[in-house]
């Protein structure tokens, strides 16, 4: 009986909250006890437009902690037998970027349960490094094709990334980019993924998937149809 009273006051204080926060739109919410362990667990999925509390500044956040610099510096030391070239690509060319969802027609950032999950990317004059589960996994640049002020072809050394990757900047005002990896021996095939310039993603709102006490599923996103982006842009989405 108990529990159940601090179940229902928990969703009234819930709902209050969701009366006061206008810029925020719920597509998910559920409470109940965990068992055999006994624990409420409240999770929501939820669609927020506010800076500051949809831990956006954390999704944009590409500095390293201590994890991060052993994983990107074992990685780099592997990869590299001779001394790191320098390649030159345009100030104006983006180098910090996270993905892009899209759900009902609307394009998203995604602060996921699980942070591993969260994908971000960072060009440097020598490497670039595909931020997954294990860190930041680096990449030895070995060439840089710059197609046009909106597009350049990398070609890169690794070990489970792919070789060759171009960035096609689809809507410069706000810093959308269509990524496009090459196939590996563990993926046989191209690979896309929609991507935002870490300076225009606050023009986004964010798609968070919370839950205080444990990591839960990962939200379903829509298919993103790159063909038609690529024809048309964003713009006409």
């Amino acid at each position: 009986m108990r529990q159940l009273l601090l179940l229902i006051t928990f969703a009234l204080t819930s709902l209050s909250c969701l009366s006061q926060r206008q810029d925020t739109l719920f597509l998910k919410r559920s409470l109940y006890v965990d068992t055999p362990y006994n624990y409420t667990i409240y999770h929501a999925i939820y669609i927020d437009s506010n800076y500051e509390r949809s831990g956006l500044k954390s999704l944009i956040d590409f500095r390293f902690d201590n994890f991060d610099s052993i994983t990107y510096f074992e990685g780099l030391q592997n990869l590299t037998k001779n001394k790191l070239h320098k390649h030159s690509i345009s100030q104006q060319f983006p180098k910090k970027w996270i993905a892009l969802y899209e759900y009902k027609k609307d394009f998203y950032t995604y602060h996921p349960s699980d942070f591993g999950n969260h994908c971000k990317f960072q060009i440097t004059d020598t490497t670039t490094m595909d931020f997954t589960m294990e860190g930041p996994e680096p990449s030895l640049i070995l060439s840089v094709k710059q197609v046009s002020s909106n597009k350049i072809e990398l070609t890169r050394k690794n070990y489970w990334q792919g070789h060759r990757l171009t960035i096609n900047i689809i809507d410069t005002a706000r810093g959308i980019a269509i990524f496009t990896f090459s196939p590996t021996k563990y993926r046989p095939y191209i690979y896309k993924r929609l991507m935002v310039s870490a300076d225009k993603a606050k023009m986004f709102k964010t798609v968070v998937n919370y839950c205080a006490t444990d990591k839960m599923n990962e939200f379903d996103f829509d298919k993103i149809d790159f063909e038609q982006l690529e024809k048309n842009g964003y713009s006409q989405h």
